[in-house]
């Protein structure tokens, strides 16, 4: 009857309710993209939406929704930790960090009375799975939540593994309890000793299946091709099988979910597909809904109340969020958990080798909480071991947690990079003793030859023709995107396990491996990820080259040029992110507008025709500096072009620049005296057909009449007059140009000029 009821007022209220959950996750998708610009996680924007609607009553919303997952929410959440147990490897669980898991547990058993109380204390269940069961939430890390913190303020990526590790051994502690003190129904021990051992075979057989199914259907789509549907979801449905047999044998589901997640192989495309797209549709809509319904759907238990002026009392159902507040419990649940990991991370940090102060920072960062925490809060209270006031102190002190962390985290990124001694960056302060450093930007493999052209002329400017290079991968943080980042080797710590994102990466890494190995030990690439949208994508270009004290940034032009020889009306998010890099990088920057330079490798005794375009000013005098670098490659023949208005602007200008070209023509190569006088647009035709690329500086404080007014013509004012006219497609057709931009080293030390530096 009651089953019925239920069928006939959702079908009725159908529109109803999916007009609600329409207004719930729209709502929170706005919420998320305001907090984003303060790096709050997801998981914020949702408990704050729940929170809201909980405080204002929305009976229609509550009803909904309780309609809904009142009939799902047992195994909701099955989906969240079955992808969160295949991005873990088991076979690091016994080096898996333990020492905060066993410092909140001293805690825990430190304060078991206060904690324990019937009535007033936090856990309302006086058992021992309460005990263990407190101090393994509390223990916990949300490893999702650290890795989308860890990504958008590029820190500490090495916290990432840690937290993972924290998390699946708390994970898994709850999930053997689970099947500990599970409803026994009255079966005797031996029946309840037969399900457990039923349960831990069919995890064994998950083990030894799992990889020969990732193994066959990975066969049938192999890499390049888009994986089929019907095969991913053939994978999805024998996870779904062995989880529901799981459950069978007596098992929570949603922790049967973990541990047949856990049985799946980590590695493989399958696998990061199946995790890519499950997390996408928990993000945008599962997760959202589930949260506003825990926030809603909780009711304190039916107490006699006296109504005032009847004279009598009446039971009633109250909302939790109108019982009164409990701020010592929120207060004392979320010191013992920050406390038990700042002893147990400072504790092996020290015995590492750690600072105290980033073994402190360190326990800070894998004190943050996520769904999973709101889950086991809502299972707990189900189950009658905490109290309604207990559930809402968790609730409200992992909505404060997640605040919290990110100014936490932010506050160790500026710490950190204080510390970093700094140095003036640019190729005008690089001691040629050294290695050259440079970090390239790649939007996609297209961009790998030209970008490789550029690093081997240049490679022979570094000591004994060394080359430091960081290729960073740009690409966009989008919902899909944040969906796929999971664990990842390498000094990112994370990767993206998207098909698309990660077909690029590997076309890319496939073509920077060729050139490695063509240019032998002389030459490090290093692979970097910048994942981010495209307003703060500068960031990661900018603390990698900060990182790795680079004398150069060399990055694509927003343009790509087409078949008929025409640039493209280019990518807007590209554009902002070379301008911001201009105005921020901590060393000089190089923007490249490609024409098939790199189509046509250097090849000694193959002279390639390059010129510098040199008029006046710091940013000239670096591109001279550039090109002098790339004369020293035995395959580059070098044209050194001054452009002077006459003979009295060009006496002028001798006294300021004699050093850097006396600097070329040392090194050789150089096939034209800078001493020649012309201007820009003289013998133009000649000199498109004769070189490949043109060097030029953007021209900030450049003062001549040759390029005053132009940039009010220009289209792209972040190339410079001169380089705006080289990069446009009235230009050239077979002519790349590279802009080149000096360091202005009097930004950071914040004078206006030279004379008060330091130096």
């Amino acid at each position: 009857m009651d089953c019925t009821m239920t069928s006939s007022i959702l079908s009725a209220n159908y529109n109803t309710i999916l007009f609600e959950f329409g207004v719930i996750l729209v709502t929170s998708k706005i919420l998320h993209a305001l907090l984003r610009n303060v790096y709050q996680p997801r998981v914020f924007s949702d408990l704050l939406l729940g929170i809201v609607l909980a405080q204002f009553r929305v009976l229609s919303l509550t009803n909904a929704i309780n309609l809904v997952f009142g009939k799902i929410g047992g195994f909701v959440f099955a989906p969240y930790l079955f992808a969160l147990g295949v991005e873990m490897d088991p076979g690091t669980l016994l080096d898996a960090p333990t020492a905060d898991i066993l410092s909140t547990s001293v805690l825990v058993t430190l304060f078991h009375m206060p904690l324990m109380k019937a009535t007033s204390g936090v856990v309302h269940e006086h058992s021992l799975r309460s005990f263990l069961g407190l101090a393994a939430v509390l223990a916990n890390t949300a490893s999702p939540v650290l890795t989308r913190l860890t990504t958008d303020l590029k820190i500490a990526k090495t916290a990432v593994g840690a937290g993972l590790a924290s998390d699946m051994v708390t994970t898994m502690l709850i999930a053997v309890g689970s099947m500990i003190w599970r409803d026994a129904g009255g079966d005797s021990p031996v029946v309840q000793l037969v399900l457990t051992a039923a349960v831990l075979v069919v995890v064994i057989v998950s083990a030894f299946v799992s990889p020969d199914m990732a193994e066959w259907v990975g066969g049938r789509n192999p890499e390049g091709r888009r994986m089929r549907g019907f095969d991913l979801s053939l994978v999805a449905l024998a996870a779904a099988a062995l989880c529901w047999l799981s459950s069978a044998l007596r098992l929570d589901v949603n922790m049967a979910a973990f541990l047949v997640g856990l049985a799946f192989p980590s590695e493989g495309r399958v696998s990061r597909l199946l995790v890519s797209k499950i997390n996408f549709v928990l993000s945008s809509f599962v997760l959202p809904l589930y949260v506003s319904h825990v926030c809603l759907s909780l009711r304190q238990t039916t107490d006699d109340i006296e109504v005032t002026g009847l004279g009598r009392t009446e039971g009633f159902r109250a909302f939790v969020m109108e019982l009164p507040f409990p701020w010592w419990k929120v207060f004392f649940v979320t010191v013992m958990g920050t406390l038990g990991k700042l002893a147990g991370c400072a504790a092996a940090g020290l015995l590492q080798g750690l600072g105290w102060l980033e073994a402190l920072a360190l326990g800070m960062l894998l004190n943050v909480k996520g769904y999973f925490h709101i889950y086991c809060a809502q299972a707990a209270f189900d189950a009658g071991i905490i109290t309604d006031k207990s559930f809402m102190a968790i609730i409200f002190m992992v909505a404060l947690n997640v605040a919290v962390t990110p100014m936490v985290g932010m506050g160790i990124a500026s710490w950190a990079r204080r510390s970093v001694q700094w140095r003036l960056m640019g190729l005008q302060h690089h001691d040629p003793s050294t290695e050259l450093r440079l970090v390239v930007g790649l939007h996609g493999p297209q961009d790998v030859p030209t970008l490789a052209y550029l690093m081997e002329a240049l490679r022979w400017g570094g000591g004994g023709g060394e080359l430091a290079a960081y290729a960073v991968d740009m690409v966009q943080l989008t919902d899909q995107t944040a969906a796929a980042i999971v664990k990842g080797g390498g000094f990112d710590g994370v990767t993206v396990v998207d098909e698309e994102v990660s077909e690029m990466r590997k076309l890319i890494g496939e073509a920077l491996d060729a050139y490695q190995a063509e240019c032998g030990e002389g030459v490090k690439v290093r692979r970097l990820l910048a994942l981010s949208s495209f307003p703060d994508m500068h960031s990661d270009i900018c603390i990698c080259a900060e990182d790795a004290m680079a004398a150069l940034v060399l990055l694509p032009f927003h343009k790509a040029q087409q078949l008929d020889g025409s640039m493209d009306a280019g990518h807007f998010g590209f554009r902002l992110v070379n301008q911001k890099v201009l105005q921020l990088a901590p060393c000089s920057v190089g923007v490249v507008v490609d024409r098939g330079l790199g189509k046509q490798a250097i090849r000694e005794g193959q002279g390639q025709a390059v010129v510098v375009v040199f008029i006046g000013g710091a940013d000239d005098r670096e591109a001279l500096t550039l090109a002098a670098l790339m004369s020293k490659h035995p395959g580059v023949r070098l044209t050194a072009l001054r452009v002077v208005q006459n003979a009295t602007a060009q006496a002028r200008a001798k006294a300021r620049t004699s050093l850097f070209e006396t600097k070329a023509s040392r090194r050789g190569g150089v096939g034209a005296a800078a001493a020649a006088s012309s201007a820009l647009g003289q013998e133009e035709a000649q000199m498109q057909s004769e070189y490949r690329l043109f060097v030029v500086g953007r021209g900030r404080d450049r003062s001549s009449v040759l390029t005053e007014g132009l940039d009010e013509w220009a289209e792209c004012l972040e190339l410079g007059p001169v380089g705006d006219i080289l990069a446009s497609s009235d230009f050239s057709a077979t002519a790349s140009v590279l802009i080149v931009q000096q360091y202005d080293a009097k930004k950071h030390y914040k004078v206006i000029d030279e004379e008060f530096m330091p130096l």
